[in-house]
């Protein structure tokens, strides 16, 4: 596997210098580390630090021998509760609504009803964000605002970072030359993507000493500042020093960190009116590909922003999410056109924790993938979240040598076939294959 790995990677071995002929911007959703998904998806821990099915059962060693077992061989002995699991975290904001297109006469009408205008205006604004009175439910809310807008009128959707923190332990350390990473290649051409990323950074991070950042932040509604731990861990694998311990993909990428994540009851998340700043804000700047490392429930105001994107000519790349193989689509992935990626590991086993399903388009390495920690110093990491990447790189490589027409086929073509022949719900067409940049168009 590693030696598949390495043979689609060398080819960058004349690009060490990478930097993608062209601008290629790409959006990283970076935050949480409780991975659990939005919309009541499963909680990763730091124990999953394995994607192999045999090793995802989890063992035990209550032998019953200790002094407070419960002898059960009789009737009427009472069965000992097991230990609750922690409730999912929330899905949408529980007492705020978004609504596209609010004019001043609605807001009236919706005020005088006791919802408050958080953010949004002044009248009228693309959307606004509002405080529903108490005493009312989301679903009331928004049954009562939807005759009140031509717009969209939706829930204040959560969205996390797909990452799950995982410790090393010797040999199960991955590292760039384990997936065929030339930590020097030679510089022959230039790949100078422009890369976008949606969460906190942290600037100062020696591995990002030379690398081009600008950070613009917008934030959640009511949260404090969104952390630096995942976004450095993401921007590094792009933008990592070429001599360093994270050679970047692309450490000439120039990245623009479009921030809409905050920090609230006790986690990272960024909300839907927050992430379609973010996107809107990517749009704007023109970048060639939006990599988002971000899951959560589907939301109007967000598929309208992908289609922006799309529609604009820009690629949307997204984490499949880490809810489990039974769990319905997570968002962005699975929208239309969006090229959702999967994590497998150095084995080319899955992720046990990735989202299954037909949308899923490409495979990259998720399972232990050494990368920046968010002081300093370098850490693996596990989650869809950091397969991302990889296929984000492919995309702004198939872009600079011409192939944005055909860009999915393309790569698909290119592929290392994991599963079934073809295309399959488990690894989409496979272990994707990063083009050279250095090929003519």
């Amino acid at each position: 596997m590693i030696d598949r790995i390495r043979k689609g990677l060398l080819p960058y071995l004349c690009a060490a210098v990478m930097g993608l002929a062209g601008s290629v911007a790409i959006t990283i959703a970076v935050p949480a580390w409780n991975m659990a998904e939005a919309g009541g998806g499963s909680s990763d821990s730091s124990s999953d630090s394995s994607s192999s099915d045999s090793s995802s059962s989890d063992s035990s060693d209550d032998s019953g021998s200790s002094d407070d077992s419960v002898d059960l061989s009789s009737s009427d002995a009472p069965i000992p509760a097991g230990p609750r699991a922690a409730p999912p975290p929330p899905a949408q904001a529980p007492d705020e609504i978004v609504i596209g297109g609010l004019d001043r006469t609605a807001l009236r009408i919706l005020e005088d009803r006791g919802f408050v205008l958080i953010a949004g205006g002044p009248l009228p604004a693309p959307r606004a964000l509002l405080k529903i009175p108490a005493g009312l439910t989301v679903p009331e809310a928004l049954a009562i605002a939807a005759g009140l807008s031509k717009g969209s009128v939706v829930p204040n959707t959560y969205y996390r970072t797909q990452a799950v923190p995982v410790d090393c332990v010797g040999a199960i350390c991955l590292d760039w030359a384990e997936v065929g990473w030339p930590p020097s290649p030679p510089a022959a051409c230039l790949f100078s993507p422009h890369i976008g990323i949606d969460t906190g950074v942290n600037r100062d991070h020696d591995m990002l000493a030379s690398a081009d950042i600008t950070v613009e932040t917008i934030g959640a509604t009511g949260a404090a500042p969104s952390e630096a731990r995942h976004g450095t861990a993401i921007v590094a694998m792009f933008a990592g020093d070429p001599a360093g311990r994270v050679p970047g993909l692309a450490p000439a990428a120039r990245i623009l960190v479009v921030d809409p994540f905050g920090t609230a009851d006790g986690e990272e998340r960024a909300d839907v009116f927050g992430l379609v700043q973010a996107l809107e804000r990517l749009i704007e700047a023109g970048v060639d590909v939006i990599s988002m490392s971000l899951a959560g429930n589907g939301n109007a105001l967000l598929e309208e922003a992908v289609v922006a994107a799309q529609a604009a000519g820009i690629p949307v790349v997204a984490a499949v999410g880490n809810a489990g193989p039974a769990a319905a689509p997570l968002y962005p992935a699975g929208y239309p056109g969006v090229v959702a990626v999967t994590a497998v590991d150095r084995n080319g086993v899955v992720y046990r924790r990735a989202v299954q399903g037909s949308h899923v388009t490409l495979s990259a390495p998720g399972v232990e993938v050494v990368t920046a920690a968010s002081i300093s110093g370098v850490r693996p990491q596990t989650g869809t979240s950091f397969a991302v990447p990889f296929v984000t790189t492919a995309v702004a490589a198939a872009l600079a040598i011409g192939h944005s027409a055909d860009l999915l086929a393309y790569l698909g073509a290119g592929a290392t076939d994991l599963g079934e022949p073809g295309r399959d719900p488990v690894f989409g067409w496979g272990l994707v294959q990063i083009p050279s940049p250095c090929l003519a168009p």
